[in-house]
């Protein structure tokens, strides 16, 4: 399976989360053919709508996606795309609800998931496929442009967690930048 198109709609809609005034990160949910179901992004910062949960801590691009389709149906024949590796309250959410496979562009060495979870090792996740990472050049462009909001997000561990794992992607980017809002 061609993970690339898919990765791409989620740093699209992480992009699109970002103009917003949210993180920037994406998620699409695809089925066993190939074809997108859902699609959500970041709202922490934006207002709930009848549509969207927001202006919550737990408006994730996951829970976004998950809040849209509601109960899901035939959840083991279907893959969750991240553009940053879901934290402990999304990759959870996937595994429980049985979502077959994760797959995400950029490892979150502070809030990923899988800083906490061993995700073989834990009987609720065993069968949720875990597929991190699968293309550099993706995973760049998604480090890139979640730097600036791991500045601003994370304590000063967590950011050099992030300096230590994306060296090239995380240079320059300085308080001015993670303090600065997204340009619309």
């Amino acid at each position: 399976m061609d993970h690339r198109p898919y990765l791409q709609e989620t740093l699209r809609l992480a992009r699109e989360a970002q103009t917003q005034g949210s993180a920037p990160v994406g998620a699409v949910l695809v089925n066993e053919h190939g074809d997108i179901i859902a699609r959500g992004r970041n709202r922490v910062g934006e207002a709930q709508t009848p549509q969207h949960v927001g202006d919550a801590s737990v408006a994730h691009a996951e829970m976004d996606l998950y809040f849209q389709i509601g109960k899901l149906k035939d959840p083991q024949h279907l893959t969750l795309y991240t553009s940053l590796e879901p934290c402990l309250m999304c990759g959870g959410a996937s595994a429980l609800l049985g979502v077959r496979r994760i797959v995400w562009a950029t490892d979150d060495p502070w809030g990923g998931s899988g800083r906490l979870i061993k995700w073989a090792d834990h009987p609720a996740m065993q069968d949720t496929d875990v597929i991190p990472t699968p293309d550099a050049d993706l995973e760049h462009e998604g480090a890139q442009l979640f730097a600036p909001e791991a500045k601003r997000a994370f304590p000063d561990e967590g950011w050099q967690l992030w300096r230590q794992r994306y060296p090239q992607e995380t240079e320059g980017v300085d308080e001015a930048d993670a303090r600065r809002p997204p340009e619309h």
